[in-house]
């Protein structure tokens, strides 16, 4: 029952997750990339909703951003799982069913929440968004201290060297006239250290880099032998492996490290 209850309301968030993504983007039509070029049209309340909302996705002139298609049911079923892992999974499991263990939840799924969007705005226009990176970020900083999983201190040191490591690969692109990544990936990796602590976040970081990695091998081999393969911006891995370690971290870390 729990997790019907949790997996509704990660499908309802999610169909309000599709509408924020496409609504984002700036509007910039001299910006490199897929950003918009004119106000999205004015939504029907059933497009709010899941399901509908991926149905609705199908009118050509619901796409605010081409190609963009598959993300709307993608989207919702992942903020779905996001939910229930955050309302039935290990982190519930590790909590008591009280209103600590339900304070815990409700801020990993707004955090999940963030994150996923994030990933799919990314996706699609190589543009993490203030908008969207720093609310995670204040969040991840507020409950950082009332956080049960870890020392109150450690959020903040792990923002630091999340911020601070992803800026410092960011500058050295700039520097080199040769952009390597977006100044947004530091201040998503700060939000992502907020909420994982050192050794979680250190962990979630070498996830992230282990999917890039094999990623662009697959580009690498894919082009060799003559197809087409876009590079994915490195936002979604790092959505991707923070979601893993905050889910599975402890269980992986207990495997690495028994005892």
């Amino acid at each position: 029952m729990t997790e019907l209850i949790f997996a509704s309301l990660g499908l309802l968030t999610g169909g309000v997750l599709n509408v924020i993504a496409d609504r984002v983007p700036p509007l910039d039509p001299e910006a490199d990339g897929p950003f918009l070029t004119s106000h999205p049209r004015r939504l029907a309340w059933w497009e709010w909703l899941p399901v509908l909302s991926s149905l609705g996705a199908l009118r050509a002139r619901r796409m605010v951003i081409a190609n963009n298609r598959l993300r709307y049911p993608l989207l919702e079923a992942a903020t779905a799982a996001a939910f229930v892992l955050a309302g039935a999974g290990p982190i519930a499991a590790a909590t008591p069913a009280s209103p600590p263990g339900v304070w815990q939840a409700a801020v990993v799924c707004a955090f999940s929440a963030a994150l996923l969007t994030l990933a799919a705005v990314d996706m699609e226009t190589k543009y993490l968004p203030y908008r969207l990176s720093i609310p995670a970020l204040v969040l991840g900083l507020a409950v950082a201290p009332l956080w049960p999983r870890f020392d109150w201190w450690e959020g903040y040191v792990a923002a630091a060297v999340g911020f601070s490591f992803f800026y410092g690969i960011y500058w050295l692109g700039r520097r080199l006239d040769r952009p390597l990544m977006g100044d947004g990936d530091a201040f998503l990796a700060a939000a992502v250290g907020a909420v994982l602590g050192i050794s979680l976040s250190l962990l979630g970081f070498y996830i992230t880099a282990l999917l890039g990695g094999v990623a662009a091998f697959g580009v690498v081999i894919a082009r060799a032998f003559g197809y087409k393969a876009r590079v994915i911006p490195y936002g979604p891995y790092l959505v991707a492996g923070g979601l893993i370690s905050l889910f599975y971290g402890r269980t992986i870390l207990d495997a690495l490290m028994p005892g």
